[in-house]
C-alpha cells in the first residue's frame, strides 16, 4: 500500500491568510486614529464656536448699553432744555444757572451709567471666559468633558495596546519557521547560494524566505518543491522566477535546466501535451491566479515525480492567489514555499539595481544609480521585470557604446546610455 504523504506544518495558503488579517488590522487602526482625530477637531470648533458667540453675545451687549445711555442723556438734555425755558419767563439768570446745573448733571450722570455699564460688561465677560476655559462651570459641562478625557485616553491605550499586539503577532508568524516541521531554521549565511540570487538576498524579508525555502527543500527532499512568489502585481516577478527554477537546478533539487514560461491565460487553453518536454524543470506561471481550478489540479498532476517530474512555480498577487487557494483546498499542501516580494518599493527595488549590476560585471557610481531609481517613477510598483528589463537595455548600450570607443569589456556605465 502507497505510504500516506505527510502533511506539511504549514502552507502557502495559510501564510496568505495571516498577511491579509494584518493589513486589515493595520488598516482598522488607522481608521481609529482618524476618527479620534476627527472628533478632537470637532470638539475644538464646537469650543471656538462657543467662544465667538459669546464673544458676540458681548459685543452686541456693550452696543445697547451704549445706546441706552445715550437715549437717557438725550431725555435728560431735553428734559433740562424745557424746565429752562420755563424759568426763562420767571427769570433769565436762573435759566442760566438752572440750564447748566441740568446739563452738567446730565453729563456727569451719563459718565457715571457709561463706566457702571462698561464694569457690568466686563465682569460678564469675565465670567464668561472662566466657564470657557474651564474654570468654572456647571457640574454636567465638567463632567462632560470629564468623560470626553477618559474616552480618548481609553481610545489611545486600546490603539497602543493593538500596536503591540499586532507587531508581536507579526514578528511571530515573520519568525524563519520550517514550514515542513514547524521548527525554527537557520537564515545565517552558511552555503554559499548561487550568485545571481545576491540581488534578492539582501531584502530582509525576501532574502529570509530564499534562505528558509532552500535549506527546507535540502532538509526534506522528498516534500513538495513547487514555490509561489508573491509580488505587488498579477506580474512583474517572472525574473524572479526563472531566478529560482535556475537555483533549483544549480543546487540540484531538480534534474533538467529546462524552464517554461507561460501565462495564466494562455496555461487555461492549451493542452499538457506541450510540457512534455519540460520533465526534470521548471514551469513559471505568471499571474497564476487566473489559472482555471481544473488546469491547475492537472498541471499538478502531470508534474508528479513519476509522470513529468517538474516543478510549478506560481506568480501573482495577494488577493487573487488567497482566494484561488480557498477556493482550491485539495492543492494547497503542494504548495509549501512562498517567497514575499510584494511589499517591494524604491529602495528594495534599488538594492536589486545594485547587486544585478555587480552579478553583470558592470561598474556604476552614485549618479547612475540615482539615474535608474529615478526611472521607477514610469513603471507599476514591485515591477521587477520591468526594472531589470531596462538595466538590461542600459548595459547593452554601455557595451555597444565601448565597442564603437574600442574599449569593448570596459562595462562602466555612463550617462550617455541613458539617451
Amino acid at each position: 500500500m502507497e505510504e500516506e504523504k505527510k502533511k506539511p506544518f504549514t502552507n502557502v495558503f495559510q501564510k496568505l491568510k495571516n498577511i491579509l488579517r494584518r493589513m486589515s488590522k493595520k488598516k482598522r487602526a488607522e481608521d481609529e486614529a482618524a476618527k479620534l482625530a476627527a472628533e478632537e477637531e470637532q470638539r475644538k470648533a464646537e469650543e471656538a464656536a462657543k467662544l465667538a458667540a459669546e464673544e458676540e453675545q458681548k459685543k452686541l451687549i456693550e452696543e445697547q448699553a451704549k445706546k441706552r445711555a445715550e437715549e437717557q442723556a438725550e431725555v435728560a438734555r431735553l428734559m433740562a432744555e424745557a424746565e429752562a425755558a420755563k424759568e426763562a419767563k420767571v427769570k433769565r439768570e436762573a435759566e442760566a444757572k438752572a440750564k447748566k446745573e441740568a446739563e452738567e448733571a446730565a453729563r456727569l450722570k451719563a459718565a457715571k451709567d457709561k463706566e457702571e455699564k462698561k464694569k457690568a460688561a466686563a465682569k460678564k465677560a469675565e465670567a464668561a471666559r472662566k466657564v470657557v476655559s474651564g474654570e468654572v462651570g456647571t457640574k454636567a459641562d465638567q463632567e462632560k468633558d470629564r468623560q470626553y478625557q477618559e474616552e480618548v485616553k481609553r481610545r489611545a491605550e486600546q490603539a497602543k495596546k493593538r500596536a503591540a499586539q499586532d507587531a508581536e503577532e507579526e514578528q511571530e508568524e515573520e519568525a524563519s519557521i520550517d514550514p515542513v516541521t514547524g521548527e525554527k531554521i537557520s537564515t545565517d549565511e552558511g552555503q554559499k547560494l548561487p550568485v545571481y540570487l545576491d540581488k534578492y538576498l539582501k531584502l530582509a524579508k525576501t532574502g529570509d524566505d530564499i534562505r528558509v525555502a532552500i535549506s527546507s527543500i535540502q532538509a526534506h527532499p522528498e516534500t513538495s518543491k513547487n514555490l509561489v512568489i508573491l509580488g505587488h502585481n498579477g506580474f512583474g516577478t517572472v525574473r524572479v522566477g526563472e531566478d529560482l527554477a535556475r537555483s533549483y537546478f544549480d543546487l540540484g533539487f531538480v534534474k533538467s535546466e529546462k524552464i517554461a514560461k507561460i501565462k495564466a491565460k494562455q496555461l487555461n487553453k492549451i493542452g499538457l501535451d506541450k510540457l512534455k518536454d519540460l520533465k526534470g524543470g521548471c514551469l513559471i506561471i505568471e499571474n497564476s491566479g487566473l489559472v482555471s481550478p481544473e488546469k491547475l489540479v492537472e498541471v499538478i498532476k502531470n508534474s508528479a515525480a513519476d509522470v513529468n517530474d517538474y516543478v510549478v512555480v506560481l506568480t501573482g498577487e495577494i488577493d487573487s492567489l488567497a482566494r484561488f487557494f480557498e477556493q482550491n483546498q485539495e492543492i494547497v499542501d503542494e504548495f509549501v514555499y512562498l517567497i514575499d516580494v510584494h511589499k517591494i518599493k524604491e529602495r528594495g527595488m534599488s538594492i536589486i539595481a545594485r547587486g544585478y549590476l555587480k552579478e553583470k560585471g558592470y561598474k556604476a557610481d552614485k549618479t547612475i544609480l540615482d539615474r535608474f531609481k529615478a526611472s521607477l517613477g514610469s513603471m507599476e510598483v514591485g515591477n521587477i521585470d520591468r526594472f531589470l528589463e531596462s538595466i538590461d537595455l542600459v548595459m547593452k548600450k554601455c557595451d555597444d557604446r565601448e565597442s564603437s570607443n574600442g574599449e569593448t569589456g570596459k562595462k562602466t556605465i555612463t550617462t550617455e546610455d541613458f539617451k
